[in-house]
């Protein structure tokens, strides 16, 4: 009898190989450092804007406002821009009413039709909030000069170019 350990076979029948290592340069390893990047990121923005109680979403949503004119938007532009379907934008809108955040007015270009307008409330929030997460995002991207973070921004730009074409060319 040998010595050697004896490892059993596979019940399929198949040989098991070792999970692929992705190398920094492939297209898995590219994903996978991409999500991870996500995930630290979401966790940036829960620390940040958990202190106002706001989820990313919902700070996004109030920041479109501030910057539309008359600080209103449809509900379907919002879903567009933030990239949900109507349906969630719906609960969502309801959920910043209720916090007094954001308030439906009528379309004054479609009498069915509302827009969502921010509130003085949503105002001071969506302020507040923008200056935490501003100093959360300083933090990190002090440690990288202005030439990397150009080229961080400039590379980023276009994966996100990439993804948006990729997602505009799926039927959803």
């Amino acid at each position: 009898m040998s010595s050697e350990p004896r490892s059993a076979a596979p019940k399929s029948g198949r040989s098991q190989s070792p999970p692929a290592q992705p190398s920094d340069h492939d297209a898995l390893g590219l994903f996978t450092t991409l999500a991870r990047t996500g995930l630290f990121l979401e966790a940036l923005q829960r620390e940040c804007l958990g202190e106002h109680r706001l989820t990313f979403t919902e700070y996004s949503v109030l920041r479109l406002l501030q910057r539309a004119p008359d600080h209103r938007l449809t509900p379907s532009v919002l879903a567009e821009k933030i990239v949900c379907t109507t349906g969630a934008m719906t609960k969502l809108v309801d959920r910043l009413q209720r916090s007094g955040l954001v308030e439906r007015a009528p379309d004054p270009a479609d009498r069915r039709g509302v827009r969502v307008e921010i509130t003085r409330d949503g105002e001071a929030i969506a302020e507040q909030a923008a200056e935490t997460y501003r100093i959360g995002r300083e933090r990190v991207l002090d440690r990288f000069d202005d030439q990397e973070s150009e080229k961080i921004h400039e590379h980023l730009t276009r994966l996100l170019g990439a993804l948006e074409a990729d997602r505009a060319g799926q039927s959803i």
